[in-house]
């Protein structure tokens, strides 16, 4: 879980008990490879954070930016991240680097198939964005909508998207 403003906190026993990591900052969005080892954390107006310790230590990771939303593949190395009024970009190698994918645009959330080959990606009032090539080509789908949310199925071929105020598509 990653606090506003606050710290990142991890937990072994399936929520019964919480360790406060990393420092204050003003986390967005987490993600987890399936078994927990393999972390990533977004800060908004700052870096992308990884941990290959399940939280342990932290290493900060591509530029400063606006980030939104990050999502991870299930062995935790093939990552993506969407930046507010910016561009996606993910990296197939935990985090160390880097690519910048798609155009411009509102990106609010993000999420990864199991293999992170399939993602999908939400636009603010835009279309909803899927790739079937690991981030390298994307296509725009459904009619602009207030997208809140999106999750993946494990394949990637299943999604579910909320629109704010609104429908559950």
């Amino acid at each position: 879980a990653a606090v506003p403003f606050g710290q990142i906190y991890t937990s072994t026993d399936s929520g019964a008990t919480w360790t406060s990591r990393e420092s204050n900052r003003n986390w967005v969005s987490v993600a987890s490879s399936a078994d927990g080892s393999r972390l990533a954390a977004a800060v908004y107006n700052g870096p992308i954070y990884t941990s290959t310790d399940s939280g342990a230590t932290w290493t900060p990771r591509e530029s400063n930016r606006i980030w939104q939303s990050v999502a991870s593949s299930a062995d935790g190395t093939r990552l993506v991240g969407v930046v507010f009024n910016g561009q996606i970009h993910t990296s197939t190698d935990s985090g160390v680097t880097w690519t910048a994918r798609e155009g411009n645009r509102l990106w609010s959330a993000v999420t990864s198939s199991a293999d992170g080959t399939r993602l999908s990606a939400i636009v603010v009032n835009g279309q909803i964005h899927t790739s079937t090539d690991s981030g390298v080509s994307w296509t725009p789908r459904e009619n602009n909508r207030s997208w809140r949310s999106i999750v993946s199925s494990a394949d990637g071929t299943r999604l579910v998207a909320l629109v704010n105020g609104g429908q559950i598509y």
